[in-house]
């Protein structure tokens, strides 16, 4: 985090040291404690400057010093500072502008879907301007991880460990099997398909939502099967989808480099 670089056109002169405080903090909120060394080369501070400031910040209840050592961490009392933030109506707040320029490419409607448990679920979408009667009543909206489109996405992209938890949930061995093949299929193809047999009978595919290189989020196009086919909607919608993807995973990596990793823990 470099809060410096965030502040723009300020009504008041900023006050440097408030600043150089949020960015040590940030520094400290970051990873393992560290010494004074190295959260000061990190926060691009002088030595003593940030000293004074750690100790300040200890002071307050925000540091912790490591007993026995030099070496600092964050304090349980960091977690207030995030209490107001709400994840999921962020998302939804820089997903929007995307899903309507997306609309304006291309002539399916699309959804922005997120992990909850062993389900996706539609955080947000632009079914109701979409001119289709598409399942317009999407809120709270959920497939299964195992059986949908943005599942077999998010299962293909997500960090190994989180989907090895997920495959877990899987006791029949044929059937993880069965899922385990669905997420090569997805990886060779580039993209994850519905079953359009699964009710509500709609088909889709889905693209994930990366940030660092692991599934965040997924977004999907809809479409009715009677009008087209998966391999017709990839080849129509397959490059904004995956634009779209794209643009909102580097606003989601700023808001992680703005905010740190905490921020984002799913």
């Amino acid at each position: 985090m470099n809060t410096r670089r965030s502040v723009t056109r300020p009504a008041f002169e900023p006050v440097r040291a408030v600043l150089r405080s949020l960015d040590l903090l940030a520094a400290v909120n970051r990873g393992q404690a560290r010494s004074i060394a190295e959260l000061a080369q990190e926060a691009k501070l002088p030595r003593a400057t940030a000293i004074r400031l750690l100790e300040t910040l200890e002071g307050a209840g925000y540091v912790a010093r490591v007993p026995g050592s030099a070496r600092y961490g964050a304090s349980p009392r960091v977690t207030a500072l995030s209490a107001g933030f709400d994840y999921n109506a962020w998302l939804t707040a820089i997903a929007q502008p995307r899903l309507r320029r997306l609309m304006r490419r291309i002539r399916w409607p699309s959804d922005l879907m997120v992990r909850s448990a062993e389900n996706m679920f539609v955080l947000t979408s632009n079914r109701d301007s979409s001119g289709l009667n598409i399942n317009t009543r999407y809120d709270g909206m959920t497939s299964s991880i195992f059986r949908s489109a943005s599942g077999s996405a998010y299962l293909a992209w997500c960090d190994a460990d989180e989907r090895e938890r997920i495959l877990r949930q899987l006791a029949d061995p044929a059937e993880r099997a069965a899922v385990e093949a669905e997420i090569e299929r997805t990886r060779e193809r580039g993209y994850g398909v519905r079953d359009a047999t699964i009710a509500p009978g709609v088909g889709a595919i889905a693209v994930p939502v990366l940030v660092g290189g692991r599934a965040m989020a997924c977004l999907n196009v809809v479409f009715l099967p009677k009008m087209s086919t998966p391999e017709a909607i990839a080849r129509e919608c397959l490059s904004a989808l995956r634009t779209a993807a794209q643009n909102l995973g580097r606003e989601m990596q700023r808001g992680l480099e703005a905010g740190g990793p905490q921020a984002f823990s799913r």
